[in-house]
């Protein structure tokens, strides 16, 4: 790294590029407001514009910085820059989005997650390879199907009922708007899917338990969905992250933790739950606003 030109500029470079792009939203006010008043331009073509220019600035330095002889070296640096920039900077931005549209949407899939990672390591120490002997995955071999398969339970089950915990909190379900105005939460307006209704439940599902309807909040089905993917897709971060590591023949990526490795080894299912549960939100939850059109 000290034979190659501009190394670590290159490397901060795209990482704060990434930064300003992902997190302008933060910036157009404090730096950007002043700039877009004396161009006469809207804030957010101006953030736009200079993202585009810090880009293609980093890509004409990314190339006068190739050296001969370092070149597969220098792409490989690159290709790891790459994939931290997108694996945590353009996913951690949806942690933010999550948090400002109020904390539950932030613990929830935070909780939802280690739960998922508690149960399938009791599952597969209480069931492993007793009921399947089939391998479960090469890349962990000491993950098992009873595990994967008992997390999956236990998470749908827990995403049920946690919900209910968490909205008695009343700080916790309001937006971080709410909050500026009034940090008890007292004066908040909550969504909808906070509030009790009453379900008619499936005949078939009658005849086994006496009974026609059931009272829930919304949000409990929004969190068995958010469950479901905490089970079934999130793991595979890990094991993205177990790859890496079989790669470069180490344990964990740090030692910060005692017997758990550094925070890239908890939070390798972190990232895309989190991104997950910002989309869904902005797809099926997040208030609509009218258009007003003229």
């Amino acid at each position: 790294a000290r034979h190659v030109p501009m190394f670590r500029t290159v490397q901060w470079g795209w990482f704060s590029t990434a930064m300003f792009y992902v997190y302008s939203d933060g910036l157009r006010e404090i730096f950007l407001g002043t700039m877009a008043d004396q161009f006469n331009v809207p804030t957010e073509s101006l953030a736009d514009f200079v993202g585009f220019n810090l880009y293609a600035s980093m890509f004409c330095i990314t190339v006068l910085s190739f050296k001969k002889g370092f070149y597969k070296y220098q792409m490989k640096q690159l290709a790891w820059t790459f994939i931290t920039v997108f694996m945590i900077v353009f996913q951690m931005k949806f942690a933010i989005d999550n948090v400002k549209a109020g904390l539950f949407w932030f613990l929830l899939p935070t909780s939802l997650v280690i739960c998922n990672d508690c149960m399938a390591y009791f599952s597969g120490k209480a069931f492993g390879k007793k009921l399947i002997n089939y391998p479960f995955m090469k890349l962990s071999p000491n993950k098992t199907w009873e595990g994967f398969i008992g997390a999956y339970i236990f998470t749908c089950i827990f995403a049920f009922v946690y919900p209910l915990i968490l909205v008695k909190y009343q700080y916790l379900v309001c937006s971080l708007g709410d909050l500026n105005k009034d940090p008890s939460g007292d004066s908040c307006i909550t969504d909808d899917i906070f509030s009790p209704e009453l379900y008619d439940l499936p005949p078939s599902l009658v005849r086994w338990i006496g009974f026609g309807r059931i009272r829930m909040l919304p949000v409990q089905m929004h969190s068995v969905f958010l469950g479901m993917f905490a089970s079934l897709v999130a793991p595979f971060g890990g094991f993205f992250a177990s790859a890496i590591k079989r790669a470069y023949d180490i344990k964990d990526f740090d030692a910060l933790i005692p017997g758990h490795g550094g925070i890239m080894d908890r939070m390798d299912c972190q990232f895309i739950m989190t991104m997950a549960t910002g989309v869904y939100y902005n797809t099926f939850i997040r208030p609509r606003v009218s258009c007003v059109c003229t």
